[in-house]
Order: C-alpha cells, then structure tokens, then sequence
C-alpha cells in the first residue's frame, strides 16, 4: 500500500518527538524543537498548537482534537491509550510504523 505525503510528515513528525522524549526532553521543549526544525509549515504549526494546547493545561489528546489538523480516529486512540497505560515509546513507535505502512491515515 503506497502512502501518502501528509502519513510520510505525521510519521516524521511522531517519530522525532518520540526520540526526543525518549531522549529525556521534556514535553514542552520537545514539541517546541519539533516546530522550530519542522521545513513544513502545516506540521509546524501543530507542533504550535499542541505545545499552546498542553501549556494551557490539556492533554495531548485533547490539544489534538481542539487544534486545525484532523488527526484520524486512530491516531488520536493511539494517543489516549498512551496517555491512559503511560507506556509512550510503545504506543508512539506503533502509531509511527501504522503511519509508514499504511495501517494509519
């Protein structure tokens, strides 16, 4: 199955902050590189927004749902189920591979 540009950049986008919190970056400043490095102006402006949406106290899920990108059905469970067990790198390393070969849109 051959995927599309925008699974390419949410993939690229998930795998790098999955990496800078696994490196130990804190949540803020992890998305706050993800923005400032991103070269595509729509995955840099999500990045924009779910650091905004979790400064403001939500939570990731929830900074997805309220933000201009629609995040697929999921994505978003991916997250929340992340949210819930609190087993990140798992689920984020899951979520990126469905992204890479097709299983996500």
């Amino acid at each position: 199955m051959e995927i599309t540009p925008d699974q390419q950049q949410q993939a690229r986008f998930w795998r790098k902050y999955l990496r800078l919190t696994r490196a130990g970056v804190p949540v803020l400043r992890a998305f706050q590189i993800v923005e400032d490095e991103s070269d595509d102006a729509c995955w840099k402006a999500v990045a924009h927004e779910l650091r905004r949406g979790i400064e403001r106290g939500t939570s990731l899920s929830e900074a997805m749902l309220e933000g201009s990108y629609s995040f697929s059905l999921s994505v978003l469970e991916m997250i929340r189920t992340a949210e819930r067990r609190g087993a990140w790198d798992d689920i984020l390393e899951e979520l990126v591979d469905g992204l890479l070969d097709g299983t996500f849109e």
